[in-house]
């Protein structure tokens, strides 16, 4: 469909972030069914093409969210390798917030950073979706405890449901922008294979990744001697993922999964049983997780 509007509009953008600043003579489009975006000059359509568009796609108001000279300078920076706004080479680290709602409001999010982290985070907005935290490494380096409860302040006191990604600190003296990048990549891949987490890390994506690149004769030995025993049993193979991320702590898993302790001890002798596999040590509860982390890859496949 991309190329036949190309064909019709020959001032069509694709983009797969929702554009900010756009001029005024520049319609929006989203495309909802595989999450992209298109801008088109308002010159080259008719009423007719407007309302075939408009009948096919949502119209996107322009949210001009990075409307100040510094959060345009640290755009530059972050996505065009631009110079660095700060005045002194230092580390920094990016923490990603991703919201659903289409109507954040810049004045609320900005009043809870303040709240929260007085003038430890600079937030700027990337998108009508998307903003950062710009954290600089000082005596006190925010902990994932701390991350976690801005969440849910965010949620209970602003009514604003946010999915994260912790960065790492990296020095702006260093080709900073290529680290970003790879940064936005991963909590990408995060939120579409492992929806279910509210903030991401690379020791979180790092897994999806790995089993993303592993060969398809690993992944059939996986199935053969994992998942085809168990019968791809969704619940046995959560079980033993949130086991296995919760460093085999019983209770915690217990707790996740609104179960009995005895029911959970059930559910791992129940694989072991059939696999001959023990998740309580590291090496079967490495295997059963990538087994977890395979049947989920393929489930996302069927559904899509």
């Amino acid at each position: 469909m991309s190329t036949n509007l190309a064909a019709l509009f020959p001032s069509i953008n694709l983009l797969t972030e929702c554009p900010v600043n756009t001029e005024e003579n520049i319609h929006i489009f989203h495309n909802q069914f595989n999450n992209t975006w298109m801008t088109v000059d308002r010159k080259e359509l008719t009423a007719r093409d407007y309302a075939l568009l408009t009948s096919l796609f949502k119209e996107i108001q322009p949210t001009p969210f990075s409307n100040d000279s510094i959060s345009e300078k640290w755009i530059q920076f972050l996505l065009q390798s631009g110079s660095s706004p700060l005045k002194e080479d230092c580390d920094i680290r990016i923490i990603q917030l991703h919201f659903k709602a289409d109507d954040i409001l810049k004045s609320d999010l900005n009043q809870a950073v303040q709240a929260y982290f007085n003038d430890a985070m600079q937030l700027v907005f990337i998108s009508t979706h998307d903003a950062v935290l710009i954290e600089q490494k000082a005596s006190y380096i925010h902990t994932f405890d701390d991350f976690s409860s801005f969440v849910v302040a965010l949620e209970s006191d602003f009514f604003l449901k946010v999915k994260m990604y912790i960065g790492k600190f990296y020095s702006t003296a260093t080709p900073f922008s290529s680290h970003f990048i790879k940064e936005k990549e991963w909590f990408k891949k995060g939120l579409i294979r492992n929806h279910s987490e509210q903030i991401y890390t690379m020791e979180k994506t790092f897994p999806i990744s790995l089993i993303e690149q592993m060969s398809d004769e690993m992944k059939q030995m996986i199935r053969k001697e994992v998942l085809e025993p168990i019968e791809f049993d969704m619940e046995l193979l959560q079980t033993v993922q949130l086991f296995f991320e919760n460093g085999f702590n019983a209770s915690v898993t217990a707790k996740e999964l609104h179960v009995h302790r005895n029911t959970l001890q059930y559910r791992l002798t129940k694989f072991q049983d059939i696999t001959g596999i023990s998740v309580r040590y590291f090496d079967g509860a490495l295997v059963s997780y990538c087994a977890s982390l395979i049947a989920s890859e393929e489930e996302d496949k069927a559904h899509n």
